[in-house]
């Protein structure tokens, strides 16, 4: 017996770990799906109707976040002008680091295709993840991000005096996030 339970106390020790990732219990903000280790959501197929399908986006794997688990990770908060160029202003948005809310969906080291409700489009790869820390932005000046606005997710860069980079990221910092795919 006591072999028994020193290779199975072994084997739990060699065994990577990944996150825990539990079912979203409130409307899901944002999905990630594709490349991922974990998931909370059942695959879709792309023939279930609705945004997703009108984007063609199917998966095996998929994580969703509800406003309590993304609101659950650590918060930052980045300021910068953002808007039309007639109505610029300065904007504080707030929300968990993206490579957090990649990490926790088993997608450490992947690129990111961030999608909005219009089809724009993004990639950001894991080395500038690190080096520059995005955030998913969920809330603009302390209030959250709704739909028809800049919501309801939002990747936000951090200002920098760069002006190559900040042309890069600027095509980077979709909003209207609804999906995120993962490679």
């Amino acid at each position: 017996m006591r072999p028994l339970l020193s290779f199975l106390l072994l084997s739990l020790i060699a065994l990577p770990a990944f996150a825990d990732v539990k079912a979203p219990q409130g409307h899901v903000l944002v999905t990630l799906g594709g490349a991922l280790s974990e998931t909370n959501l059942p695959a879709r197929s792309g023939t279930e109707g609705g945004l997703f399908d009108f984007h063609d986006i199917a998966y095996e794997k998929a994580v969703g976040f509800d406003e309590a688990m993304l609101n659950a990770m650590d918060q930052l908060e980045i300021r910068i002008p953002y808007g039309p160029k007639d109505h610029r202003r300065d904007i504080s948005f707030s929300g968990p680091l993206l490579s957090d809310v990649m990490r926790s969906a088993g997608a450490e080291g992947k690129t990111a295709l961030p999608l909005a409700m219009d089809g724009y489009q993004s990639e950001i790869t894991w080395e500038s993840i690190k080096a520059h820390q995005p955030i998913l932005a969920t809330h603009a000046d302390g209030k959250p991000m709704g739909i028809g606005g800049f919501g309801p997710t939002m990747i936000v860069f951090p200002p920098t005096e760069d002006t190559g980079l900040a042309d890069k990221q600027s095509g980077q910092q979709v909003w209207a996030i609804i999906y995120i795919g993962i490679q």
